[in-house]
């Protein structure tokens, strides 16, 4: 998300607190979706060429091993969501943004933004695509050296896919109804079911719990994280045997 929110806001705060929480505030001035998603997806474009031009010389045993990114793919973004995301370890920086700034300007009964701009609070940072290729090109060195630069393309391919997959999807929970409709995701049952355990994780006393998984709820299904919207949610107990609640 492109909030510009410090480490030092990092600290527990009262429910009370949301009452005058300001989604206007967190957006930085000048902030552009529009520009912003047109950066992500040049920066996405560029790293896409690099993957298809390494991928030329792939067999089609290399291809078979896309199964096998998507799962590794959802279980890292369960285990960052669930781990950095919620819980202020190593960087707090993606705690401040994601559980003190998104989850407070988008509670499970607010979910939609009111104006384009708000998408600054959904969305990450356009250069997280950067970041991302830096972080798993040791994997895709790794890869080539097994099996050659073909399986590196596919790897960077889908990483960059899956990315933009992630973005498109999540940006899609946070939009108004009238926009579905228009876009025709409002009557997909697939889709309203994907929302809908999104929107669950949003519950302020829920979504340090369940429903990590942003793009298919895989690895909430096998943790055991996944919890339905339409059921009343099982107390989290913490190490303590109480029930745990959100720090928010």
């Amino acid at each position: 998300m492109a909030s510009h929110a410090t480490q030092d806001d990092a600290e527990p705060l009262a429910p009370a607190a949301l009452a005058s929480f300001r989604r206007a505030d967190h957006v930085p001035a000048g902030y552009s979706a529009g520009w912003h998603m047109a950066r992500t997806a040049a920066i996405a474009t560029a790293i896409g060429g690099l993957a298809l031009w390494l991928a030329r010389t792939a067999s089609l045993v290399d291809w078979l091993f896309l199964p096998g990114f998507f799962v590794v793919g959802n279980a890292l973004e369960w285990a960052v969501h669930r781990g950095p995301m919620h819980r202020v370890m190593g960087l707090r920086i993606l705690y401040v943004n994601h559980t003190l700034v998104h989850h407070r300007a988008f509670p499970h009964t607010n979910m939609p933004v009111a104006e384009p701009r708000e998408l600054g609070l959904v969305m990450m940072p356009w250069y997280t695509m950067l970041g991302l290729f830096v972080v798993v090109s040791p994997v895709a060195l790794v890869v080539a050296w097994l099996r050659g630069s073909g399986l590196a393309g596919i790897f960077y391919l889908f990483c960059a896919a899956n990315f933009l997959y992630y973005e498109l999807l999540h940006g899609s929970y946070h939009l108004p109804e009238a926009t579905l409709a228009k876009l025709g995701l409002g009557s997909s049952r697939l889709f309203r079911a994907l929302q809908s355990h999104h929107r669950h994780h949003h519950r302020l006393d829920r979504m340090a719990h369940v429903n990590f998984n942003v793009t298919l709820p895989l690895c909430d299904w096998l943790a055991g994280t996944k919890e339905r919207e339409d059921r009343p949610p099982k107390p989290a107990l913490g190490s303590d045997g109480h029930d745990a609640r959100s720090s928010i």
